[in-house]
This record gives C-alpha cells, structure tokens and sequence, in this order.
C-alpha cells in the first residue's frame, strides 16, 4: 500500500493490536505534528505521538495500544512557520483480527535459519515458535519472513529524542541564549551547524556568563545544531529551532 501526502496519511494493520501510521509530508516549514486517536470520528482525540523531527519527508508510528474489538479512529494535526495549523480528516480500521501466523506455511519438520546481520542460529518449527514468541512478547523487536526456511531478525532502533540544552536555547524574543555559570573556570568554545551539517560561524571563547545571539547571524528561520567545548573537548552538541518573524 503506497503512503499518501499530507493531510492524508495511511493506516495498517500490524497484527496483535498494533497499527501503524505513516504518512508522506511535502511541507518544509512544518513545526509540529502530533498523530491523535479517539473511539469516535468526530470527537475526543487525544495525541498519543508527537513527531520529534515535523518536516521530514517520510514519517509513521506505530501504535502499540490499539483496543482490539472497538474501532479505533486516528488523524494528524499538524501546524506551518507562521501558524497555520490543520487536522487531517479522520480515519478508521475496523476491529483487529489476528494476523495469520507465516511459521503454518512451513512444512513439519523443517528447519529456520535465524539471521540477524549474519547466520545466528538454526532451529526446528517447534524451536522457532518458542523463539517467535519470546520476541514478539518480551521485545520490540521484529521478525521479517523471508521464505519459507529464513526468518531475519530486526533488533528495535531506538531513536533518540531532541532534549533541549540548559545551556544553548532560544528566548522568548528570539535570541539564542549561551548561558555558561563556570565560565570563569573553563574555556568555552561554540560551533553553530545547519541542519545539513554545514558550518555557520563559531564563538571561539565565550567570556560571559550569559551571551545573546541576534537572530540575524542565523540567516534565516528553522532548526540549527552546534556543538559545545569545554576546555577543548565536547560537552554538548545539540540543537535549537529559530521561529520565523511574523
């Protein structure tokens, strides 16, 4: 099934109460996204993800506590740079049924070779449903049927969530704030990245406590990484978003 674009989005069925979202996104300027699920097409969503990186051209979730037996219905709410915001129109799977269990296609008898990013083990058809089921239970792992004797192991790739720095934020008037309480004790040294991983400028000492950046040294609005040193060695790379000037 191809994905659809923004403000459409497409939902599957991915067995044993899970759904999964995904969705195409041909906005740059996107600011936020959040997926919301409700028992009722109209009324009472709650968001249940909120996308950490909004613009990106090719998203989904994956919903790990959709009620069996009761429709469940899901929609995107997304907001644009000057705040525009929209919500996607609603959309449905029926109640769950259980997906079909591939190991039943394989003949009795046979063996399944385990591969994970080489050969990890060799098991009989009762072996591989204990196995199956031990990862499909007590992981988040996934299991990829590739024919009837190959099963690929997927390990679950966390993925790690923006926190933002302590020490390089943004204000509420739009200055990027450098706030360094031992200052005075180390030497600072600060790098300021595109998104794309181009260099913009660096602070090459920092010498105040607190130090504000007009936004105009960004260039423009968006998102901005930057690496911090202390006595030249890494202690932060992070990143900020710039909002655009109404």
């Amino acid at each position: 099934m191809a994905q659809e674009s923004l403000p459409g989005f497409t939902l599957k069925d991915m067995g044993k109460g899970r759904v999964q979202i995904s969705w195409l996104n041909s906005f740059t300027t996107c600011v936020q996204l959040a997926i919301q699920r409700s028992y009722d097409s109209t009324q009472f969503f709650r968001t249940i993800f909120s996308a950490q990186s909004p613009s990106l051209p090719q998203n989904g979730y994956i919903d790990n506590l959709a009620p069996r037996g009761t429709k469940s219905y899901y929609r995107i709410f997304y907001v644009l740079e000057g705040g525009a915001y929209f919500f996607s129109t609603s959309k449905s799977l029926e109640s769950l049924p259980a997906s079909p269990d591939p190991a039943k296609n394989i003949p009795m008898g046979m063996f399944i070779s385990i591969f994970k990013d080489s050969f990890l083990v060799r098991l009989s058809l009762n072996e591989y449903r204990r196995f199956r089921d031990s990862i499909t239970d007590q992981t988040k792992d996934t299991l990829v049927i590739i024919n009837s004797e190959t099963v690929q192991l997927k390990p679950f790739a966390v993925k790690p969530l923006w926190k933002p720095s302590v020490y390089v934020f943004t204000t509420d008037n739009g200055y990027v704030s450098i706030t360094l309480p031992l200052v005075k004790q180390h030497r600072y040294k600060i790098i300021f990245f595109e998104e794309n991983g181009t260099e913009l400028f660096q602070v090459k000492q920092v010498k105040e406590e607190q130090l504000l950046l007009d936004k105009t040294n960004f260039l423009h609005a968006g998102w901005f990484n930057f690496e911090l040193f202390e006595d030249d060695k890494v202690k932060e790379k992070g990143k900020f978003y710039l909002q655009k000037d109404f």
